[in-house]
């Protein structure tokens, strides 16, 4: 009798323990998701702003970031409405994501601002704070895998790097789903 007992109250532990770590598995890639989606439109805009930082096109400045500032407003909000999973760090996870975004979104205010200036005293301002913000980026994505790395520890599933710097993200091992 005792042992029917043990061996149900474990595989009951079992299955909670399970699902909570499939919860884990299953917003860190919902946050992954995020982060692609951003690194792609990232991808799109770079030569772009590149083009128009070299040729003196303000106007266009202003608007490709403020698009890339909508984007990453709409993560933004998405996250916010989504609750962090009741596991292990799930909140603090929830939080390091977006600062993370948040950031993102710092450098494409600083990029709208620049190109929304309209004295050569406020474009050199605009750069002196393009040139802050973006110095803080490698810490950025580094806060954001540190936390993404202790997220997976603590809920029993591993993550692997992906090889892009602009997202940082790290994805879910599919072995360990």
């Amino acid at each position: 009798m005792k042992f029917k007992t043990v061996f149900a109250i474990a595989i009951i532990c079992f299955f909670v323990i399970g699902c909570k770590s499939k919860m884990a598995v299953d917003y860190n890639n919902i946050v992954v998701k995020d982060q692609q989606s951003l690194a792609k439109s990232m991808e799109q805009t770079e030569p772009q702003l590149k083009h128009y930082f070299t040729n003196y096109e303000y106007d266009s400045i202003a608007s490709v970031s403020s698009r890339m500032e909508a984007k990453i407003d709409s993560i933004i909000r998405d996250i916010q409405n989504r609750p962090a999973p009741k596991v292990k760090q799930g909140e603090n996870f929830k939080k390091a994501v977006l600062n993370y975004f948040d950031y993102m979104k710092t450098i494409y205010t600083s990029y709208k601002n620049y190109g929304s200036e309209s004295t050569p005293e406020g474009r050199i301002i605009g750069l002196a704070v393009i040139s802050r913000v973006t110095n803080s980026e490698d810490k950025a994505i580094a806060d954001m895998k540190q936390a993404q790395r202790i997220f997976a520890k603590d809920n029993g599933f591993k993550i692997q790097s992906s090889n892009q710097k602009q997202s940082g993200s790290l994805t879910a091992s599919p072995a360990n789903q």
